[in-house]
């Protein structure tokens, strides 16, 4: 009897390392899964944070110019026009992907500022239209600062 013990003590042992194995695996692709997934929201917001950024800077240059009455370089012009035509489109393409990256909450406010964005081109004025995006684009940033931040656990 006691040639058979290290035969039984192998069967035995094989199903609890291929379980143990099994369940490291699994526990291992969940948490890398998991991982992947912070890493796409962080980046997600993170961009559109800048987006917002560059809109905004944008917006606050031509507003102070138009305030002053002083035109800005053609190719400063230009430059800060791209910049915010960039932000604009990657603002709308992460908007359209938002339900899956961002809480409702975040969602509600970038649909929102597209909403205000969109409004504020039937303004009056050059300088209403501008005091207008840059008043919807502040108040984003100031509302979506804190939501990124409890969402990412930050």
């Amino acid at each position: 009897m006691s040639n058979w013990q290290p035969l039984i003590n192998l069967l035995a042992g094989v199903p609890v390392a291929l379980l143990t194995a099994w369940l490291t695996v699994k526990f291992a692709l969940r948490r890398f899964q998991s991982e992947k997934w912070f890493e796409r929201r962080v980046d997600a917001y993170t961009k559109v944070i800048e987006a917002l950024h560059f809109m905004k800077h944008c917006t606050e240059r031509q507003l102070r110019a138009a305030e002053c009455g002083t035109d800005i370089p053609k190719d400063i012009e230009e430059e800060l026009v791209t910049s915010y035509r960039k932000g604009l489109s990657d603002l709308r393409r992460l908007t359209d992907m938002g339900a899956l990256l961002f809480s409702p909450e975040a969602v509600a406010i970038l649909d929102r500022l597209n909403i205000e964005l969109l409004a504020a081109t039937d303004e009056q004025t050059w300088w209403e239209h501008l005091d207008a995006e840059g008043a919807a684009i502040s108040k984003s940033l100031r509302e979506l600062r804190p939501i990124a931040k409890r969402d990412l656990n930050a």
